[in-house]
């Protein structure tokens, strides 16, 4: 009879070793999961939302004209980062592709865009200039950066950036559920 108790301890222990492995690799597996979920969706993150800058100096609007494209010439703007806000990133992306520091005025307006696969929202802010443009030199995304008339952009200017500046010039507000480009 003692051998019975002895090997029902037996079974019990183990099953309970067996138990707590078991619990301990479901958490390892949990957390590696969960690690690689909020990975993903930082990275995704990155080109899902987006801000540009309508930076505003009298009758003239910044441009950037990047080193690709049919239409290379739009407003500032690129990816939310890390942990910054929206007005923190338009900053940032202005700073970056014009050398320019700007003040924030306002919100424009929330736009949508579908390229390639990827569905982004555009999150557009109205700024002022605070000092002089700085484009950089050697810079692999951007080729040059410089204020012409708001009212006659020039040639090689994306739709959705000439979309803007027409609204910005019109006095209304952006239309709401409106994509990035022409409205539909």
């Amino acid at each position: 009879m003692q051998m019975n108790c002895r090997n029902n301890y037996d079974h019990r222990h183990t099953t309970s070793l067996i138990m707590r492995a078991v619990e301990h690799l479901l958490g390892v597996n949990y957390a590696v999961l969960l690690a690689g979920v909020l990975t993903y969706r930082r990275a995704i993150r990155a080109t899902s939302i987006g801000v540009r800058a309508l930076v505003v100096r009298g009758e003239e609007v910044l441009l950037v004209r990047h080193r690709g494209g049919m239409l290379p010439w739009g407003l500032p703007g690129g990816a939310l980062g890390g942990d910054e806000t929206l007005v923190e990133a338009a900053q940032r992306e202005v700073r970056e592709e014009a050398g320019c520091a700007v003040r924030v005025e306002r919100l424009h307006g929330v736009f949508h865009s579908s390229y390639q696969g990827y569905k982004n929202c555009i999150v557009l802010f109205v700024c002022s200039p605070l000092s002089e443009l700085r484009p950089p030199t050697f810079d692999i995304e951007i080729a040059e950066a410089r204020y012409v008339p708001l009212r006659a952009p020039g040639v090689g200017v994306d739709i959705g950036t000439r979309a803007r500046i027409a609204e910005y010039l019109s006095g209304e507000p952006a239309p709401l559920d409106q994509g990035w480009g022409p409205p539909h």
